[in-house]
């Protein structure tokens, strides 16, 4: 099973699903690292990406994860249902979406040094975010919680116990 931590840009996908990633003795796998050339240059001008950008993008993410010989943990926004589509289409899949406040969204992404995702894309991604289908294998967890109580939230519900998760 794939575990991907989603939301949008500047709510700490990174950071938790690595800290996950090493939680649960899986491999932490970053999507931004499949971005090609043009799609980052477009992203560092303040142009978000659209359909056409993503879907290659989402398939060698999925192709990485679905290659992985551990559980792996992504770290990708996975924004609509059409991208979750395309991760769910190489193995299935659990989505650990961190809802964090578009003010939160703004400040993090405007103190993170060196990342070429800038403040003009956050409401891009607000507006393009779709939330879980109750089809959906996956859960919303507070992106504002401290790292320790997150990963607790998180591993509760992997494991089964999603009483646990608030």
């Amino acid at each position: 099973m794939t575990v991907v931590v989603m939301g949008v840009g500047g709510c700490g996908k990174t950071t938790f699903a690595r800290l996950l990633a090493g939680g649960i003795g899986g491999v932490f796998i970053d999507a931004d690292d499949y971005h090609s050339e043009a799609s980052i240059e477009k992203m560092r001008s303040g142009r978000a990406l659209d359909d056409r950008d993503r879907e290659p993008w989402l398939r060698a993410v999925a192709a990485a994860a679905a290659d992985s010989a551990e559980t792996p943990v992504v770290a990708c926004s996975a924004l609509k249902r059409s991208y979750r589509d395309i991760l769910r289409a190489a193995a299935p899949v659990v989505f650990l979406h961190l809802d964090v406040p578009r003010e939160v969204v703004n400040f993090r992404v405007l103190t993170r040094a060196d990342h070429f995702f800038s403040e003009e894309l956050v409401a891009s991604q607000f507006d393009a975010l779709e939330p879980l289908g109750p089809d959906e294998h996956g859960v919303v967890l507070d992106g504002t919680l401290p790292l320790p109580e997150l990963l607790d939230t998180a591993c509760s519900y992997l494991e089964g116990r999603p009483d646990r998760c608030r």
